[in-house]
């Protein structure tokens, strides 16, 4: 049984001289912003992303963000005309609030950040100075095997040491789970969403 859930899309139009992994990178920026201070009185943030285009096998996640949330209110707290303010109505659509249509429900997943595991010579460096030994002798101890995961992907900068990195997203098939909280990049490997 599908529990009662409010969802907003945010649609993103590229143009010829603007991509969308470039809408992505900006428009994300904000979302990720607006998720910080939507935070309830618990510091819960009680809104989740999905991305109904999604292909793992394209590597793609289309144009459309959609936001989640057990309660309209919290939909309300993120506030995303105010958010995305400066992209709209030239770059983003940004739809009404409205409740998740259970008929159209295929199941419920998850999406969480999928950190690439650090590099075998990043590893042999750091164990080499930990332990005293040289890099040769530290790469020995690492097998070479290279990870064949690969998910698309929103370029971000952080906002705190302004470095570039890949903002990796894995969708997996849940179980419906309660709303216990999202990061502030949407994501939860506990608290699943409608997929729709």
């Amino acid at each position: 049984m599908i529990g009662m859930w409010f969802f907003q899309d945010v649609i993103l139009q590229p143009t010829e001289d603007i991509s969308a992994s470039f809408l992505w990178s900006r428009v994300y920026r904000q979302v990720h912003l607006a998720l910080v201070n939507s935070k309830d009185e618990q510091g819960i943030i009680r809104c989740g992303v999905a991305f109904p285009e999604y292909s793992e096998e394209n590597l793609t996640l289309g144009h459309r963000l959609r936001l989640l949330a057990p309660e309209e209110s919290d939909l309300q707290r993120l506030n995303l005309a105010d958010a995305l303010m400066r992209f709209a109505p030239d770059y983003v659509k940004i739809t009404t609030i409205r409740q998740v249509p259970i008929r159209k429900c295929k199941g419920y997943v998850t999406y969480s950040r999928y950190q690439p595991e650090a590099t075998v010579m990043q590893k042999a460096r750091r164990y080499a100075k930990r332990h005293g030994i040289s890099i040769e002798e530290a790469q020995k101890l690492f097998p070479t095997a290279v990870s064949k995961n690969r998910y698309p992907y929103i370029q971000l900068e952080s906002m705190t040491n302004y470095h570039r990195f890949s903002l990796f997203i894995q969708k997996q098939e849940a179980v419906e789970q309660p709303c216990n909280g999202f990061s502030a990049y949407g994501f939860s490997k506990k608290s699943s969403v409608p997929d729709f």
